[in-house]
Formats: C-alpha cells, structure tokens, sequence
C-alpha cells in the first residue's frame, strides 16, 4: 500500500518520541536581573589603546562618533576620553542606590561623591557619579538601578545615574527619570560572560537644561560582577533563575547529557566575547595646543551655555581625528 506524505511524517514522529531523548536547541530565556556589584576596570590610555572605562562629551552637534568636548585634565594623549576608575563601593551596584552625600560639593565645587567613581577632574574641577533615589536636576524619582542578562546581552535601567560638577547636578541616566529618552539619549547596552563575570556596558544621556543642555555624555563601563540572577525581568515570562556562587557560571546542562526520561537535552550557546579593549589614533598635539585658548575660556566659563555653542561650532569645524565609532565597542 502507498505512504502518503502525511502518513510518513507520522511514522518519522512517532518513531523519535519512541527513540526517547533527543537533542533540541535551547529555547531563549527571560532575561534575567543581576543583583550585586559591577566592579569597575580603571580606564587606561597606555599605547594608544583605550581599555577599561572611561567618559567622553558628545557637542550638541555630534554624534557618537564626534566630534567631542576635549578635557584639558585627561591623562590621555586624546583628550576627548576622560579615564574612570572605581570608588569606594567599587563600581556600580545594581539592585541598589548608590547616593550622593548631602553636602554634595566642597568649597570649590568639586564633587564629593565617591561610591560608584572616583571623582575626576574636569577642567579644573572634581566630577563624580551617584544613583540617586530622587534625581536631584528634575526632583523626579528614579528607578532602581537595574542589569539584566539576556543571553550575554546586557540590558537595563540606570534612570537614577547622575553627576554632580562645579555645584551643578546633571542627570546622566538612561531611560531618564519617568522614562523618556530625549535627544541623543540611549539604551543601556552590554555584554555579558556567565562563566567568567566578565562585562562591558555602554549608553549615551542627553543633558536638558542648564548650562550644558543638548550636550552628551557617553559613558562605557567594563570590569567584572559577582551579581547573582534574581529572577526574570518584570513583565516578562520566565521563571526566576537560581542564583549561584558569586562569579560562578551558571548550571545549563552539559551536552549531550541525558536527561530526564522523555526530556529533550538543553545545550546552550557558548558565552560572548566581553571586549574591554578598543584602539584608537594618536591625537595630532598640534590641533590641541591651537585650540588651548578655548580650554582655558570653557574652564573659566564653563556654565555660560553660549560660549559652549560657540565651543561646540569651533569643534564641528575642527574635528579630532582621534575618534572611536561606538558599534565598535562591543565587536566580538
């Protein structure tokens, strides 16, 4: 008698289930919230190459390829990237606040914040970060600061990051506090190595108002986590993972291991690549030491927001051939 197609397919399904287990591709998990410390890896600038974490400013005109704000104090042959190290907590935490104290600033303006980075100087002047329970530029509340895994990708909310510089506060989070994303405005995005805790995390936040509105920072973290999963994001379906030893790699099953009778065999992926590192052109010394005069005015003024559009003009005609493209930043 003649099979007919339907009929063959049949047989070949039934055969498989009677085959007991078989390999199948993992399907894709929830991501899920990472609560703990991302330690923070200091920026260098040694060689020419640009590894750990550091920030730079976007001008109003740019983008995040440039041009960008040059900082006289930078310890880097480019001035645009200004190198971050760890503060006293260590890096970020995320699952908690890591606020800025009450009396914010000392005599001089510098920043007296120190959890999440060291204070840095910026023309002159001391900045730090804090995550803040109540944005203290809009008066907003903010959300708790929050990394997500999904699949080595590293999502979340950092709506309460915020610095404080020369007695001024600037919101630097990404959503901002409510959850809009103005302007240049990015998501946090990352990567992530379960096994190893590995991580490198990357967004950009548009300041509004004051005396740097529609400049923007862009901020890149790297470094290593001892976060332990705590469950699915909200709103989406997945039960919570079991947290592990801190820094441990989490317990997929390994493959081609049998499982359980009946079961289909989950093999995962391999983990991401974390780059921490990305190279970039030696800054022609020339085109700074012609352009000393505006750092020495942007110091002296640096809360007048129009000689800042000015500086901004001068830097769009006069671009630094240092400049690092963000999509390489997470190359793998």
């Amino acid at each position: 008698m003649a099979i007919t197609v339907r009929a063959a397919a049949t047989i070949v399904a039934v055969g498989a289930l009677a085959a007991g287990p078989a390999w199948v591709p993992s399907a894709h998990a929830a991501p899920t919230r990472l609560d703990g410390l991302f330690s923070i890896t200091p920026g260098s600038c040694a060689g020419g190459t640009v590894t750990g974490s550091y920030f730079r400013m976007i001008l109003p005109a740019g983008t995040t390829a440039g041009p960008f704000l040059a900082n006289g104090d930078s310890s880097c042959s480019d001035k645009t990237i200004t190198p971050l190290a760890p503060g006293s907590a260590g890096g970020l935490r995320s699952g908690g606040f890591q606020p800025q104290p009450a009396a914010a600033f000392d005599a001089g303006g510098n920043a007296l914040s120190g959890s999440v980075t060291q204070p840095v100087k910026f023309y002159g002047v001391g900045f730090a970060t804090a995550t803040n329970p109540v944005d203290p530029q809009t008066r907003r509340p903010a959300a708790l600061p929050v990394l997500y895994n999904d699949n080595g990708d590293i999502t979340g909310d950092l709506s309460a990051f915020g610095v404080t510089w020369n007695k001024q506060v600037f919101n630097q989070g990404a959503p901002k506090p409510g959850g809009g994303m103005p302007g240049k405005t990015s998501p946090v995005r990352g990567k992530y190595n379960p096994q190893t805790g590995d991580y490198a995390i990357e967004w950009t936040s548009q300041i509004v108002d004051g005396p740097f509105n529609n400049f923007t920072g862009l901020w890149r973290l790297t470094g290593r986590t001892t976060a332990t999963g705590s469950g699915a994001a909200p709103g989406r379906p997945g039960a919570p993972a079991a947290p592990g030893a801190p820094g441990a790699p989490a317990a997929p099953g390994a493959p081609g291991a049998p499982g359980a009778p009946g079961a289909p065999v989950t093999v995962t992926a391999a983990p991401p690549v974390v780059n921490n590192a990305i190279t970039v052109a030696q800054t022609n010394r020339g085109f700074w030491q012609s352009t000393g005069g505006i750092a020495i005015l942007l110091a002296v003024v640096a809360l007048a927001s129009a000689l800042l559009t000015n500086a901004d003009r001068l830097f769009s005609r006069r671009r630094s051939p240092a400049v690092v493209r963000s999509a390489d930043v997470f190359d793998d």
